[in-house]
């Protein structure tokens, strides 16, 4: 009987709430040995777990950081860096007894510490780029002068070392390969098919919802500036996780705009998301591009709308209106003014909104983790085999 091919899948998160990652382990651990290293154990049954250890003193994080702002200055720094915030040594004596074929790497600091344990068991690397961390944030001083340089660092010093290569869109692959000259594959941020009935639409109530993380770069103050001039028939729900801080900014701008019309719903766990926004009607996706990364992104909440059945409306953001389009499955504006935004929404009927999402019912059949998974299960196997 052969034995099993070992896989570890790292990530710099908490692997309880981390949707993506927690599809990868799913779709691995039947055919592989899998072996999760992150911030939090995952608690998926059937695979080994391990956290990532920081075995730093507040002393030693402070000297990290001093490294990190002089490097911006002196680029040669950047290696010492590495060596001063990841915990290589620690995490390649956690896992000493365990020989891998594959490291599966979410994101760059990932990278750094697969690249190491890759070393030592001559193991193959495939990095999975959520997004485009060289400019994940651009609308703010401190990430335009040190973030997004150390990340364009990164990419130059680990992508040379891997073997294979996915990210969520199609944007992203072209700035990576522009970039960097990587060619990647393109998996989806999409959730587990789950069949919904379609809901009715109620003409006075029409319900709308943004879900999902609420920071500055996001500019989610457009969305409530945009109620007051809807019609009343339109109802936004907030369902934010984020910054608290610009979560109660938020809070404060929608009591004086139109607290009668916004309302901010409690978080529920990422396997309860669909359920919770199938009960509205339309999934509101204002995002603003501030940064590459919020240009192209084709977001969790795009294809959880479309899962749960409901109308999308975004703004001229490529990646979403590509799949909008595609699968007619809801309305773009042709900017981000909230004028022009609005108008388009108050044009709208009932008929048309639940048009859209009968379409959207019919998307989720396609769009889905079941075969997204299929994709990423057929790079793995080419890598190693099964």
């Amino acid at each position: 009987m052969h034995k099993k091919k070992r896989i570890c899948v790292i990530s710099f998160s908490d692997l309880r709430k981390d949707p993506r990652v927690r599809r990868q382990i799913f779709a691995l651990k039947d055919t592989y040995e899998v072996t999760s290293l992150g911030l939090k154990k995952s608690g998926i049954k059937g695979i080994d777990e391990l956290i990532i250890p920081d075995p730093r003193t507040f002393l030693k994080k402070l000297n990290s950081r001093l490294t990190f702002l002089l490097a911006r200055l002196l680029i040669f720094l950047y290696r010492n860096y590495i060596k001063k915030k990841y915990p290589i040594k620690a995490i390649l004596d956690l896992t000493k007894e365990r020989r891998f074929d594959l490291i599966v790497a979410n994101g760059l600091d990932s990278l750094v510490i697969a690249h190491s344990i890759a070393d030592k068991d001559g193991a193959k690397i495939l990095f999975d780029a959520h997004e485009y961390e060289p400019r994940r944030i651009e609308d703010h001083w401190f990430h335009k002068l040190f973030v997004n340089p150390y990340k364009d660092f990164l990419c130059k010093r680990y992508l040379p070392f891997i073997d294979a290569m996915t990210t969520s869109s199609f944007g992203f692959a072209r700035e990576y390969h522009k970039q960097y000259g990587i060619e990647s594959e393109i998996v989806k941020n999409v959730p587990r098919y789950k069949k919904f009935s379609l809901g009715e639409v109620t003409s006075n109530n029409i319900k709308l919802i943004h879900h999902g993380y609420a920071h500055p770069s996001r500019k989610l103050e457009q969305m409530l500036k945009l109620m007051p001039l809807l019609e009343k028939r339109f109802n936004l729900t907030l369902m934010l996780v984020g910054e608290n801080k610009y979560l109660k900014h938020l809070m404060r701008l929608s009591a004086n705009l139109c607290p009668e019309r916004i309302v901010f719903k409690k978080p529920v766990s990422f396997d309860k998301i669909v359920p919770t926004i199938a009960k509205h009607d339309v999934g509101l996706l204002i995002i603003e591009p501030t940064s590459l990364k919020l240009k192209y992104a084709l977001p969790n909440k795009l294809f959880e709308s479309i899962m749960a059945g409901l109308c999308v409306i975004s703004g001229p953001s490529p990646e979403m209106v590509k799949v909008i389009k595609e699968y007619n499955c809801g309305f773009v504006a042709d900017s981000f003014n909230i004028k022009n935004i609005a108008q388009m929404i108050n044009s709208l009927t009932v008929e048309d909104i639940k048009e859209k999402k009968k379409a959207s019912l019919e998307a989720a059949k396609f769009l889905n983790a079941e075969n997204e998974m299929e994709k990423f299960y057929k790079i793995i196997r080419n890598l190693i085999g099964d």
